[in-house]
C-alpha cells in the first residue's frame, strides 16, 4: 500500500504573457540580470537577503516566433501589480501544490526542463602553499548534456524513457552583472539546453525536491524549473 507524504511546500505557477513592445520588456529579454530582478521585484519581500530560495522562485523564459511567455514558480503567489503597466498581455496564476501530493511512486509524468549542464574539470596548478586551484566550469553540449541529465533526473527521483527523450539547445543566457572585486560590471553567458519526454517516478520525495528547489546551475537566471504533468 502506498503512503501519500505531504509536499514540503506550497507551490504557485505564474504564467506572463510578455508585450514585446514594451519598453520595459525589451531590456529584460536581452539581459538576464535584469529579468532576475523584475522576478524577485513580485516576490512578496522582494528586498530581502537571499529572496530567490526563500521565495522557492524558479522560473523558465520560453520564446517562440510569435510571443515571450514567462513562468514563474514560487511558495506563495506573486504581486503582479508590481509589473510596469504595459508589460504583460495575459496573466494566470495556478496552485499547483495538488501536483506534488499526486507525485507517487510508479505514476508516469511529462518533463520539459531548460538546464545548464556543466561539469567542473580539476585544475592542474596550485597556489604558493601548493593547494591545488579551484576547477574551472565548462559547458556540456550534445551527447554529454544528456548523460548529464540522465544522471540528474535518477538523483531526482525519475527513471527517464529514452525513446521520447528530446534534448535541443535554447538561446544562451546573457547578461551583465557587478565583478565581484572589480568597479564596473562583467558580462555572463551560459549554453542552454532543453529536455522533454516521459518519466516514471522512483522518489517521490526526491522529485518534490527537485521540482521546488531546482536543478543545475543557473537558477537564478532562468534555468533549473523542473515542470511535470501527469502522463496521458
Amino acid at each position: 500500500m502506498t503512503t501519500t507524504l505531504a509536499p514540503p511546500a506550497t507551490a504557485h505557477l505564474t504564467k506572463i504573457q510578455i508585450n514585446p513592445r514594451s519598453d520595459d520588456a525589451g531590456p529584460d529579454l536581452t539581459n538576464a540580470q535584469r529579468l532576475h530582478h523584475r522576478v524577485l521585484s513580485l516576490t512578496p519581500d522582494p528586498s530581502g537577503t537571499e529572496t530567490r530560495q526563500a521565495a522557492g522562485v524558479l522560473y523558465r523564459l520560453e520564446r517562440d516566433r510569435t510571443k515571450h511567455t514567462l513562468l514563474i514558480q514560487s511558495t506563495a503567489p506573486l504581486d503582479l501589480t508590481q509589473l510596469p503597466a504595459d508589460y504583460a498581455t495575459a496573466t494566470d496564476h495556478r496552485d499547483i501544490t495538488p501536483l506534488l501530493t499526486w507525485c507517487q511512486e510508479g505514476h508516469a509524468i511529462r518533463y520539459r526542463l531548460d538546464a545548464a549542464p556543466q561539469r567542473s574539470r580539476p585544475s592542474t596548478t596550485t597556489d604558493a602553499k601548493g593547494r591545488r586551484h579551484r576547477g574551472k566550469l565548462f559547458p556540456l553540449y550534445g551527447e554529454e548534456a544528456t548523460a548529464w541529465w540522465h544522471h540528474k533526473a535518477t538523483e531526482a527521483g525519475l527513471t527517464l524513457d529514452p525513446d521520447t527523450l528530446l534534448a535541443a539547445s535554447q538561446p544562451a543566457i546573457f547578461g551583465r552583472k557587478k565583478h565581484p572585486h572589480e568597479p564596473g560590471r562583467m558580462r555572463f553567458h551560459m549554453p542552454v539546453s532543453r529536455f522533454e519526454g516521459h518519466a516514471t517516478i522512483t522518489d517521490p520525495d526526491a522529485l518534490r525536491t527537485a521540482i521546488t528547489t531546482g536543478i543545475g546551475r543557473a537558477r537564478a537566471y532562468g534555468a533549473g524549473l523542473l515542470s511535470i504533468a501527469p502522463s496521458r
